[in-house]
């Protein structure tokens, strides 16, 4: 069923886990919220916003998800309409998160009670409240993936994989900023926005929630600053090793460029050359040239040039 009601003496919540024709029916039939919003509803992803209307507001919101498929960081989005005595939420994705609390609201009654027996805004609270800290184990999950990319990079690990593994890192965490950054400024508005279920004493409520994303906004942004150390250091580690190889190969070619000439005079039929015809003078040239050569490379090592 994709429609489910909890109601107590001063709220009903009615949370919506599927946008389908009969969902957009019910909110229609029921309540005499803007065509627009039910646009909104049916569209795809929507920005973070929060419409204000003289009876109700729509607030649309977007939380953290973890894909474990694509190992990726996803937003999932949750329309909310909320008045005078009703709470609607609305998810074009089904929720564990959600659902996790919809039943906690209703088989605890204590839950009840405290949850649902006052305001329809103390409720948006204690579910964004709850929500937001559902997404801590992905920034723990997360900062355990940046240490042990650290400790692989530092151990002189720089193959493709880490390479790409580093790239997937990266994007969650812009990802994951993308979906922080908008939701700070959307809970600071709902801090000062007035109505009669949104009134002076919600404020502080939705000031904790504030001041618990600006603490998730700085730790992210402190991976933020991780992955992109990480990123240089791994782009001088390959430089480094890269140069190390150009140098050994020069190195070889420049080796073998006396030889080269050497073997290319004699080796053409020139009548007249120099010892031409005394092979253990050639010979002894070459062996010579092989010293030098060599000792040249000795001292090149000791000076660590290459």
């Amino acid at each position: 069923m994709a429609i489910k009601t909890l109601s107590s003496q001063a709220v009903t919540w009615v949370n919506i886990d599927k946008v389908d024709e009969t969902a957009i029916t019910y909110l229609k039939e029921k309540h005499n919220f803007h065509h627009l919003d039910i646009e909104d509803i049916r569209g795809e992803s929507q920005t973070p916003k929060i419409d204000t209307y003289k009876n109700y507001l729509f607030i649309v919101l977007q939380f953290p998800h973890w894909n474990a498929e694509k190992k990726q960081i996803v937003p999932h989005e949750i329309d909310v309409f909320i008045g005078e005595e009703f709470l609607i939420t609305v998810q074009h994705t089904k929720s564990k998160e959600i659902k996790s609390f919809f039943y906690r609201c209703m088989k605890n009654k204590r839950f009840q009670r405290e949850w649902m027996n006052q305001t329809s805004g103390h409720l948006l609270y204690k579910l964004l409240e709850s929500l937001f800290k559902d997404t801590q184990p992905i920034l723990n999950n997360l900062g355990k993936q940046l240490y042990a990319v650290e400790q692989t990079i530092f151990e002189g690990n720089h193959e493709f994989e880490v390479v790409k593994e580093l790239a997937l890192h990266r994007r969650n965490i812009l990802n994951l900023r993308r979906i922080i950054d908008p939701q700070r400024f959307l809970v600071s508005n709902l801090s000062h926005i007035r109505k009669p279920f949104m009134h002076e004493d919600t404020t502080l409520y939705f000031d904790n929630i504030s001041d618990y994303l600006n603490k998730m906004w700085a730790v992210v942004d402190s991976y933020k600053e991780t992955i992109e150390g990480l990123h240089v250091t791994v782009e001088s580690l390959i430089t480094q090793r890269t140069n190390k190889v150009i140098g050994a190969l020069t190195s070889i070619s420049v080796a073998l460029l006396p030889f080269t000439v050497l073997s290319g005079i004699y080796g053409m039929n020139i009548i007249g050359l120099p010892y031409a015809k005394e092979p253990l003078f050639v010979w002894g040239m070459f062996g010579i040239l092989a010293i030098v050569v060599i000792g040249a490379l000795i001292i090149l090592r000791k000076k660590q040039w290459l």
